[in-house]
């Protein structure tokens, strides 16, 4: 009897399910848990490296911009532009503070940058930015059935960049027409109010009162302020004064005297700074461009005189053509006549292969149409409405005609 009840029992398969499966649940459970977990695992180490890469070459080109950035400037910059957005994905893990202070102190350790700089000449330098770092990713409660608690993610990333001497002739026309005399939409730091004078007449009686206004200032300070970013830039890229010349000229509805073009930035600055504070007269670019392409023509041999003397075998023309309106002479109203003088005058310039910059500053539509048409492309025409657009304005021209880049190398 008892042998047969045994052996009853072995053929039962009754109720086999339910133990293979309560058996193989914690395995499915933790193979869930897995795959759900490195896909984690891959977004954190994607965004580790995206960040190592925006740190790179973030540092890479802060280094070409300024020029005077040390090593460990770069370095600092590079390690903060990582650490800092981790550190705060950390903090909002939801981990224990202990847990997240020893990450933190983890990741820290693990993240280190290495600037170097490499001066090949008075008027050229390359400066490379390499970084590593590590991150151990938090693995889920099912993951931690197989016995694994983290994962650990690591990346590399490396820039580099460069600011190559370029030898160049620029030739700047300038707006001081009346207009340039109104004031942008940027308060002065210095001086944040001023004193105006106003008819306060009452009863028929003549009196004048004084109010305290914002002090904003003006579009001619801005073009002051902006074109010295660009002398400095300039400056940097040639500190000897063996590669860049530079000339001007500023126009309202007539052309004033011209600074012709000469080694350096000094002359030109001087320059600009005597421009008039408070301009008057309407807007005529014409004369200005004559004689910018006047004086950067090819068939005008001039500048390659000068270039070949200092051994610049090879030399780039630019216009920077600025202005704040549109075209009206020494009217108040748009001269379409004009308007497409300048054009014509800006087309044959670029046909020439002189490369021209245009900035429309604060410009009604008009004066943008038309700036737009004279610049030699999209990278070449430039729309700002404040004085901090128009100082980087002119300091990007300044870098792109210097010829500063930055690339990825990893």
């Amino acid at each position: 009897m008892r042998q047969a009840l045994l052996a009853r029992f072995a053929k039962d398969r009754a109720g086999n399910f339910g133990i293979m499966a309560a058996a193989i649940l914690p395995v499915l459970l933790a193979v869930g848990g897995v795959a759900v977990d490195l896909t984690n695992v891959m977004e954190q180490k994607n965004k580790l490296q995206a960040l190592a890469d925006g740190a790179t070459l973030a540092a890479a080109a802060t280094m070409a911009d300024k020029g005077t950035m040390t090593a460990a400037e770069a370095q600092t910059l590079a390690k903060s532009f990582v650490l800092g957005p981790m550190k705060a994905d950390i903090r909002n893990s939801g981990l224990p503070t202990a847990e997240q202070d020893a990450a933190i102190a983890k990741l820290e350790q693990d993240t280190s940058a290495l600037a170097i700089i490499s001066t090949t000449s008075n008027t050229a330098a390359s400066y490379e930015v390499s970084m590593r770092s590590g991150y151990d990713v938090p693995l889920s409660g099912l993951t931690a059935l197989l016995g694994f608690t983290t994962m650990r993610v690591a990346v590399e990333s490396k820039s580099a960049s460069g600011r190559e001497g370029n030898a160049l002739s620029m030739y700047l026309a300038l707006d001081e027409s009346g207009s340039m005399a109104w004031d942008t939409t940027t308060v002065d730091a210095v001086n944040p109010t001023k004193q105006e004078t106003y008819d306060c007449s009452n009863n028929w009686k003549p009196k004048t009162c004084t109010r305290t206004v914002t002090n904003y200032l003006s579009k001619m300070l801005s073009l002051k302020t902006a074109a010295a970013v660009m002398f400095a830039e300039l400056k940097k890229a040639d500190p000897n004064s063996e590669l860049i010349r530079v000339g001007a000229d500023s126009y309202d509805d007539k052309t004033k005297a011209e600074q012709s073009i000469q080694w350096g930035t000094g002359s030109v600055q001087t320059y600009v700074n005597n421009l008039p504070a408070v301009p008057d007269g309407g807007t005529d670019a014409s004369g200005a461009m004559t004689n910018a392409y006047n004086a950067l023509k090819a068939a005008n041999t001039t500048e390659k005189t000068a270039h070949d003397s200092k051994k610049n075998t090879t030399f780039e023309r630019f216009i920077v053509l600025m202005t704040d309106g549109e075209m009206t002479g020494n009217s108040s109203s748009w001269n379409q006549t004009l308007d497409t003088k300048v054009r014509t005058q800006c087309q044959t310039a670029k046909t020439d292969g002189i490369k021209i910059y245009t900035i429309a500053f604060m410009a009604p539509a008009n004066g943008k149409s038309l700036l737009e048409y004279c610049s030699s492309g999209a990278g070449y025409y430039y729309e700002p409405n404040n004085m901090t657009a128009l100082v980087e304005s002119f300091g990007e021209i300044a870098r792109k005609a210097a010829r500063t880049g930055t690339r990825l190398t990893n």
